[in-house]
Protein backbone atom coordinates (compact mmCIF):
# COMPACT_ATOMS: atom_id res chain seq x y z
CA UNK A 1 0.00 0.00 0.00
CA UNK A 2 1.19 3.54 -0.80
CA UNK A 3 2.23 5.83 1.93
CA UNK A 4 -0.23 8.95 0.70
CA UNK A 5 -1.53 11.68 2.82
CA UNK A 6 -5.13 12.83 1.95
CA UNK A 7 -5.55 16.37 3.15
CA UNK A 8 -7.31 19.64 2.02
CA UNK A 9 -6.03 21.58 -0.51
CA UNK A 10 -3.31 24.59 0.08
CA UNK A 11 -2.99 27.53 -1.71
CA UNK A 12 0.92 26.65 -1.36
CA UNK A 13 -0.08 23.35 -3.55
CA UNK A 14 -1.86 25.66 -6.08
CA UNK A 15 1.19 25.37 -8.49
CA UNK A 16 1.48 22.12 -8.46
CA UNK A 17 -2.12 21.28 -8.39
CA UNK A 18 -2.73 23.59 -11.79
CA UNK A 19 0.50 21.01 -13.26
CA UNK A 20 -1.62 18.05 -12.01
CA UNK A 21 -4.70 18.89 -13.46
CA UNK A 22 -3.33 19.88 -17.25
CA UNK A 23 -1.16 15.87 -16.96
CA UNK A 24 -3.87 14.50 -15.76
CA UNK A 25 -6.54 15.83 -18.20
CA UNK A 26 -3.88 15.24 -21.32
CA UNK A 27 -3.83 11.71 -20.47
CA UNK A 28 -7.50 11.41 -19.81
CA UNK A 29 -8.29 12.97 -23.48
CA UNK A 30 -5.52 10.70 -24.91
CA UNK A 31 -7.36 7.39 -23.47
CA UNK A 32 -10.35 9.22 -24.32
CA UNK A 33 -9.16 8.91 -28.07
CA UNK A 34 -10.42 12.30 -27.50
CA UNK A 35 -7.05 14.55 -28.11
CA UNK A 36 -8.14 16.42 -31.03
CA UNK A 37 -10.50 18.49 -29.00
CA UNK A 38 -7.80 21.26 -28.20
CA UNK A 39 -10.42 23.64 -27.37
CA UNK A 40 -12.34 21.29 -24.84
CA UNK A 41 -8.93 19.78 -23.12
CA UNK A 42 -8.06 23.70 -22.93
CA UNK A 43 -11.56 24.86 -21.47
CA UNK A 44 -11.27 22.30 -18.54
CA UNK A 45 -7.90 22.52 -17.51
CA UNK A 46 -9.34 26.26 -17.02
CA UNK A 47 -12.44 25.35 -15.24
CA UNK A 48 -10.23 23.16 -12.73
CA UNK A 49 -8.19 26.04 -11.90
CA UNK A 50 -11.24 28.44 -11.57
CA UNK A 51 -12.99 25.47 -9.33
CA UNK A 52 -9.18 25.37 -7.42
CA UNK A 53 -9.64 29.02 -7.10
CA UNK A 54 -12.99 28.57 -5.18
CA UNK A 55 -12.33 26.93 -3.15
CA UNK A 56 -9.59 28.88 -1.58
CA UNK A 57 -11.48 32.32 -1.83
CA UNK A 58 -14.41 30.72 0.09
CA UNK A 59 -11.93 28.64 2.70
CA UNK A 60 -13.50 25.48 1.59
CA UNK A 61 -17.16 26.87 1.76
CA UNK A 62 -18.09 27.08 -2.08
CA UNK A 63 -16.05 24.13 -3.37
CA UNK A 64 -14.08 21.61 -0.97
CA UNK A 65 -11.09 20.17 -3.20
CA UNK A 66 -8.88 17.31 -0.95
CA UNK A 67 -5.39 16.14 -2.71
CA UNK A 68 -3.41 13.23 -2.06
CA UNK A 69 0.48 13.53 -2.10
CA UNK A 70 3.44 10.98 -2.20
CA UNK A 71 6.04 12.62 -0.66
CA UNK A 72 5.96 16.27 -2.41
CA UNK A 73 3.70 15.22 -5.70
CA UNK A 74 0.13 15.50 -6.35
CA UNK A 75 -0.80 11.92 -6.93
CA UNK A 76 -4.55 12.76 -7.19
CA UNK A 77 -7.42 15.28 -6.11
CA UNK A 78 -11.12 15.29 -5.54
CA UNK A 79 -13.66 17.92 -5.43
CA UNK A 80 -17.19 18.75 -4.70
CA UNK A 81 -19.03 22.11 -5.21
CA UNK A 82 -22.28 23.74 -6.72
CA UNK A 83 -23.64 21.22 -9.28
CA UNK A 84 -22.22 22.70 -12.91
CA UNK A 85 -24.26 24.00 -15.94
CA UNK A 86 -24.02 20.83 -17.57
CA UNK A 87 -26.22 18.70 -15.20
CA UNK A 88 -28.39 21.65 -14.40
CA UNK A 89 -29.27 22.05 -18.26
CA UNK A 90 -29.69 18.09 -18.74
CA UNK A 91 -31.89 17.85 -15.49
CA UNK A 92 -34.14 20.62 -15.91
CA UNK A 93 -32.98 22.11 -12.25
CA UNK A 94 -33.56 19.09 -10.65
CA UNK A 95 -30.52 18.78 -9.12
CA UNK A 96 -29.72 22.63 -8.65
CA UNK A 97 -29.64 21.99 -4.63
CA UNK A 98 -27.28 19.00 -4.99
CA UNK A 99 -23.81 19.07 -4.55
CA UNK A 100 -22.17 17.90 -7.12
CA UNK A 101 -18.70 15.87 -7.21
CA UNK A 102 -16.89 17.38 -9.84
CA UNK A 103 -13.55 15.30 -10.01
CA UNK A 104 -11.56 12.22 -9.06
CA UNK A 105 -8.77 12.76 -10.93
CA UNK A 106 -5.56 10.29 -10.22
CA UNK A 107 -1.92 10.99 -11.64
CA UNK A 108 -1.11 8.29 -14.90
CA UNK A 109 1.40 6.63 -12.98
CA UNK A 110 -0.41 5.84 -10.08
CA UNK A 111 -3.80 4.64 -11.44
CA UNK A 112 -5.07 0.99 -10.21
CA UNK A 113 -4.01 1.42 -7.15
CA UNK A 114 -7.23 2.18 -5.39
CA UNK A 115 -6.07 5.55 -4.92
CA UNK A 116 -9.26 7.03 -6.75
CA UNK A 117 -11.70 5.12 -4.27
CA UNK A 118 -9.45 6.26 -1.66
CA UNK A 119 -10.37 9.79 -2.39
CA UNK A 120 -13.68 9.46 -3.09
CA UNK A 121 -14.57 7.68 -0.27
CA UNK A 122 -12.47 10.78 1.87
CA UNK A 123 -14.24 13.01 -0.02
CA UNK A 124 -17.57 11.63 0.82
CA UNK A 125 -16.56 11.63 3.96
CA UNK A 126 -16.25 15.11 4.08
CA UNK A 127 -19.50 15.65 2.68
CA UNK A 128 -21.00 14.28 5.39
CA UNK A 129 -18.96 15.54 7.85
CA UNK A 130 -20.35 19.25 6.37
CA UNK A 131 -24.19 17.95 7.00
CA UNK A 132 -24.30 16.64 2.94
CA UNK A 133 -26.85 13.93 2.38
CA UNK A 134 -26.75 13.49 -1.53
CA UNK A 135 -24.64 13.97 -4.36
CA UNK A 136 -24.52 13.93 -7.99
CA UNK A 137 -21.77 13.50 -10.35
CA UNK A 138 -21.73 13.58 -14.33
CA UNK A 139 -19.63 11.95 -17.14
CA UNK A 140 -18.92 12.45 -20.80
CA UNK A 141 -15.35 10.21 -20.44
CA UNK A 142 -16.16 6.62 -21.45
CA UNK A 143 -13.69 5.23 -18.81
CA UNK A 144 -14.87 6.88 -16.04
CA UNK A 145 -17.91 6.27 -17.29
CA UNK A 146 -17.25 2.15 -16.66
CA UNK A 147 -15.82 2.74 -13.35
CA UNK A 148 -18.87 5.10 -11.91
CA UNK A 149 -21.19 2.69 -12.95
CA UNK A 150 -19.55 -0.32 -11.29
CA UNK A 151 -19.50 1.80 -8.16
CA UNK A 152 -22.88 3.53 -8.07
CA UNK A 153 -24.76 1.20 -10.43
CA UNK A 154 -26.76 2.73 -13.47
CA UNK A 155 -27.06 6.34 -13.59
CA UNK A 156 -30.27 8.35 -13.25
CA UNK A 157 -29.81 10.40 -16.46
CA UNK A 158 -28.33 8.44 -19.76
CA UNK A 159 -28.22 11.05 -22.86
CA UNK A 160 -27.13 9.08 -25.75
CA UNK A 161 -25.45 10.37 -28.28
CA UNK A 162 -24.81 13.55 -26.53
CA UNK A 163 -21.71 14.58 -27.37
CA UNK A 164 -21.86 12.68 -30.78
CA UNK A 165 -22.22 9.09 -32.23
CA UNK A 166 -21.73 6.45 -29.16
CA UNK A 167 -20.05 9.55 -26.97
CA UNK A 168 -22.67 9.48 -24.24
CA UNK A 169 -23.17 11.67 -21.07
CA UNK A 170 -24.62 10.02 -17.76
CA UNK A 171 -25.53 11.68 -14.78
CA UNK A 172 -25.96 9.57 -11.32
CA UNK A 173 -27.33 11.12 -8.33
CA UNK A 174 -26.51 9.17 -4.64
CA UNK A 175 -27.48 9.30 -1.06
CA UNK A 176 -24.00 9.41 0.38
CA UNK A 177 -24.93 6.77 3.55
CA UNK A 178 -26.17 4.87 0.51
CA UNK A 179 -22.46 4.72 -1.02
CA UNK A 180 -20.52 4.29 2.56
CA UNK A 181 -22.45 1.26 3.85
Amino acid sequence: MLDIDITRAKIEDRELLNEFFRNVLIDTFEKNDISELVETLNNEIEDKRRCLDQDFESAGKNRCFLIAKDKNMVVASAEYGPSNDLILTCTNGELKDIKEIGTVFVHPDYQRRGIGSRMFFSLLAEMKNDGIEEFCLDSGYKIAQRIWTKKLGEPQYHFKNYWGKDADHMIWRRRIEEVLC
